[in-house]
């Protein structure tokens, strides 16, 4: 639905927390997740509540119809709107108001750029990318500075990496004809994380697996107010982040470009994209990817369900497209795994017995050929169960309810972390050298081992996403405990690419530790038992870390954790050490279930 787009004063600090001195920059208060794909109204209503708690919010327009109009370049959400810099104003009150307006990107940053001297202002780069930080103006002896914790850096095309290191710039403040002046501003731009979570968007973009016949996710963060459909064909032109370039392919070829036309939503939600450099001889097969791959991109704008593609112009035909030219979001949901799960009941093992957890908890065994188990995993389609036996050597893989077989003898032991990803299991143990090593187990029972050498530390527990190309893990090393991930190439002969390791900082700047257990929650989220100070509870976390959310209250100690990877990353289960099991019901409670349980583990 078309609005008036209000436009609001940036808060100095959190309204709903913070009594901070005037000095403070915004900073963060619980983290709430936000999706793209918010619905306008919310928007609306989201700033009519900061209207209230705010001074300085202006040109609010409360009357006039409600009208559905095409979305074209035009971005949608809450805008900022700084102030430029005011006669007489102080050093400190200007560093603020140019924090203030480094948020509004409008017209290439212009008012952030009145602050700047002509120098600073004419070498400045703001689209170079930037740094997220929690932190406060401070002065001292002249010198105004930020001072706090870099929580991530952004590069130019919006992808973030963790980084939890100390932050500090001296932004070089200078009187310029009686006024002051910015002298030495960022490289980029700085980015409180109260505005980063609130005003900025974190879509998803995808690119094609190997294989051809899924997308892969991808996260990148722009301001709200770039959020336009011709970002996203942008991000996608850009190609993938370094960490799974090497696993994914982009349908979108190296020499196109998008043309001056552009990308919009039409009022049907329809996606109409301007390119050039499309060969016209493209084959079908080829262009079947391409269509999949930027329809569901084009997904972090709200209300698209089709595409229509030009070409230099012209028409460019897409197999499965309508009589109208249009690709219809409905027929591509085969590229979506997580659009694959059948059952979003819970599996288990009780006493030696591998079961389902039926909708009135009562555990209902299953078929693992008269062997005693440990671990229990099912497929996201549930198609599929593998079982790791009760001495943790062997394993057992085939049809849910079918006929089992036993996959060739590893000489591994300790096997543990029983998984499903693109119909195969997934698993670790340990070598008679005490070498980690990873298997991967088709429906046959024949396994393939990986070295997991390129990962810094022995695997505690790990976790693969989905689409089998990220793999998060908690690694241990001289007695300390990270989170790492690693990407997942070589199809038939798979490999691990060197991994990242991921600091995790929470709301009050501590950095988690002392991790236990992992598993995917979504596309681009997972959920980790972690020790935040004296703490010991579970977190949900973006898989660049640009979001840590506390999904506490947990009084019990957990020493195992399973999600069930879909869109709303809800599903989410914890065994404690006592054989409880918990499941989080709403955003604050968890609810504990009837009988123990030794392993735990939703499909996937």
């Amino acid at each position: 639905m078309g609005e008036a787009r209000p436009r609001c004063a940036v808060p100095p600090h959190d309204p709903a927390r913070s009594r901070a001195p005037a000095h403070q920059l915004p900073a963060s208060g619980d983290p709430h997740r936000r999706r793209v794909q918010e619905a306008d109204v919310i928007k609306r209503l989201a700033c009519a509540l900061l209207a209230l708690l705010l001074v300085g919010c202006t040109d609010i327009q409360t009357t006039g119809p409600v009208q559905e109009v095409p979305m074209g370049s035009e971005p949608r959400g809450v805008q900022i709107a700084p102030e430029p810099p005011q006669p007489g104003v102080t050093p400190v009150r200007l560093v603020e108001g140019f924090v203030q307006a480094m948020a509004a990107p409008e017209s290439d940053w212009a008012v952030a750029r009145q602050y700047l001297t002509a120098s600073a202002g004419a070498l400045w780069r703001p689209r170079d990318g930037g740094t997220v930080y929690k932190g406060v103006v401070t002065e001292d002896e002249g010198a105004v500075m930020v001072r706090g914790t870099s929580t991530g850096v952004l590069d130019a095309a919006g992808r973030f990496t963790a980084t939890g290191e100390e932050l500090s710039h001296d932004f070089g403040v200078i009187l310029v004809e009686g006024e002051w002046r910015i002298g030495l501003p960022p490289d980029g731009v700085l980015v409180s994380d109260y505005i980063f979570e609130r005003y900025w968007s974190h879509m998803t973009v995808y690119f094609m697996a190997g294989s051809g016949d899924h997308v892969v996710p991808d996260l990148v963060h722009v301001p709200d107010t770039l959020l336009t459909p011709s970002r996203v064909v942008e991000a996608q032109i850009a190609g993938p982040s370094p960490g799974i370039a090497a696993a994914v392919r982009n349908a979108v070829g190296p020499r196109v470009r998008l043309a001056p036309e552009g990308a919009s939503v039409d009022a049907e939600g329809t996606a109409a994209v301007a390119l050039t450099g499309l060969g016209r001889d493209m084959p079908n097969d080829r262009r079947r990817l391409l269509g999949a791959q930027l329809l569901w991109s084009l997904t972090a704008i709200p209300r698209v369900t089709g595409l229509r593609i030009t070409s230099d112009g012209e028409p460019f035909q897409l197999p499965e497209q309508n009589s109208d030219g249009v690709l219809q979001l409905s027929q591509q949901q085969g590229f979506q795994l997580l659009s694959r799960a059948s059952t979003a009941d819970l599996f288990g093992v009780r006493d030696g017995v591998g079961g389902r957890i039926g909708s009135t908890q009562a555990f209902l065994p299953m078929n693992s050929a008269d062997e005693r188990v440990a671990e229990v995993a099912v497929s996201i389609d549930g198609t599929l169960v593998g079982f790791i036996d009760e001495t943790r050597t062997s394993v057992l893989v085939g049809p849910l309810g079918g006929a089992l077989v036993r996959a060739a003898p590893t000489g591994l032991t300790g096997l543990r972390a029983a998984q499903f990803a693109l119909g195969y299991l997934w698993a670790v143990g340990t070598d008679a050298q005490g070498v980690i090593r990873l298997l991967r187990v088709d429906a046959q029972g024949m396994i393939t081992e990986i070295d997991t050498t390129p990962l810094p530390g022995a695997v505690v527990d790990f976790s693969i996403t989905q689409a089998g190309v990220r793999v998060a893990a908690v690694v241990e090393r001289s007695g300390l405990r990270q989170i790492v991930l690693a990407s997942v190439v070589g199809g038939d002969k798979p490999r691990l690419e060197p991994a990242l390791s991921l600091p995790l900082l929470v709301a009050t700047d501590t950095r988690l530790t002392g991790f236990r257990g992992l598993d995917w929650s979504g596309e681009t989220e997972f959920v980790v038992i972690a020790d935040s100070g004296e703490n010991r509870t579970v977190f949900r976390a973006r898989m660049d870390g640009s979001l840590v959310e506390d999904l506490g209250p947990f009084s019990e100690e957990p020493v195992q954790i399973s999600a069930l990877p879909r869109p709303s990353g809800d599903a989410v289960v914890v065994r404690s050490k006592d054989d409880t099991v918990w499941r989080r019901d709403t955003n604050t409670r968890w609810s504990r279930l009837d009988g123990a349980l030794q392993d735990i583990s939703y499909p996937g």
